[in-house]
């Protein structure tokens, strides 16, 4: 694969992932962020079991292996998106999209904090530059924080851990389509018992649109991006990859505007800029690169 093929295929990934917040907004018109989850993660984890098997027949030799170390990775993917699925409930497609990117911010932090990794002042005048953003992207206003946004910043915390458990874990990842499909496995084992919190469980919806939208997280923001990223990542460099990460939030907010009639203002629009700002250079000064042998932790995995 050339690079302008991984370029042109992880630009593909991101807008997957950018749809992927318009789908789960159709997705809670008629499920619970809980059943919206379970459902998505069913057919990611049997669809991509099913394909695995087609192209490369079964395989019992390491699964045991491969389940294990899968399983952190599905507890924080499950965390992750039940706090964004959750989120989506109380604030706009376009909002979350920019907040979750918060997530390049969060991970050269945590892995100075928690990992002794190199970090200096310019990692935390980032942080200021993207704080301000997200804080203008709430009108500057504290009352103009709702609930969502709160349950979105969380969840880019902990996509901060599962990008950091990523990284330290993938060279030892054997094949990663069926590491993919077990830590969907472990997202739905993780989701499936907060059924019982529920008074009752609806399977049915009067509507298509909430099925094409849990069918499409399933499909192509589980299945299909992903695996775009594990592929294209083995040819581009970690930094070029975060960085045509960003574009799930661009293209989130363009599918919020012309599908979900989503609108920010100017001054809204300067704060997601800011974000977008902070994390590009992020980016940019990471030192960490393949050709170096130390695998950047800046990945995305909504």
């Amino acid at each position: 694969m050339t690079k302008s093929r991984a370029a042109v295929e992880l630009i593909f990934a991101g807008v997957l992932w950018g749809f992927g917040f318009v789908a789960t907004v159709w997705a809670l018109k008629a499920f619970t962020p809980i059943e919206t989850l379970i459902y998505r993660f069913i057919i990611a984890s049997v669809f991509g079991e099913i394909l695995y098997i087609i192209f490369r027949g079964i395989n019992f030799t390491t699964i045991r292996e491969e389940l294990l170390r899968a399983l952190p990775a599905g507890l924080f993917l499950g965390g992750m998106l039940l706090l964004q699925t959750i989120g989506l409930k109380y604030t706009t497609a376009t909002k979350s999209g920019f907040l979750t990117s918060l997530y390049v911010i969060f991970v050269p932090l945590f892995n100075a904090w928690f990992f002794k990794s190199r970090s200096g002042w310019k990692n935390y005048a980032l942080v200021l530059l993207a704080l301000a953003g997200t804080f203008i992207l709430m009108d500057a206003n504290l009352q103009g924080v709702n609930t969502g946004d709160l349950w979105t910043i969380g969840c880019s915390v902990i996509a901060a851990f599962h990008i950091i458990y990523i990284g330290r874990i993938s060279n030892r990842v054997g094949n990663a389509f069926r590491f993919n499909n077990f830590q969907s496995l472990w997202c739905l084992a993780f989701l499936t018992p907060l059924l019982l919190t529920q008074d009752k469980i609806n399977i049915s919806s009067e509507h298509w649109l909430p099925w094409i939208g849990v069918i499409c997280l399933g499909v192509a923001s589980s299945v299909i991006a992903f695996y775009l990223q594990v592929r294209t990542q083995k040819v581009l460099s970690d930094a070029t990859a975060s960085m045509l990460f960003l574009l799930e939030s661009p293209f989130a907010a363009i599918f919020g505007y012309f599908i979900l009639s989503e609108r920010l203002t100017l001054f809204q629009l300067s704060g997601a800029l800011m974000i977008l700002i902070a994390s590009i250079l992020q980016i940019l000064w990471d030192p960490s690169s393949k050709t170096t042998g130390t695998k950047s932790q800046s990945q995305v995995l909504h």
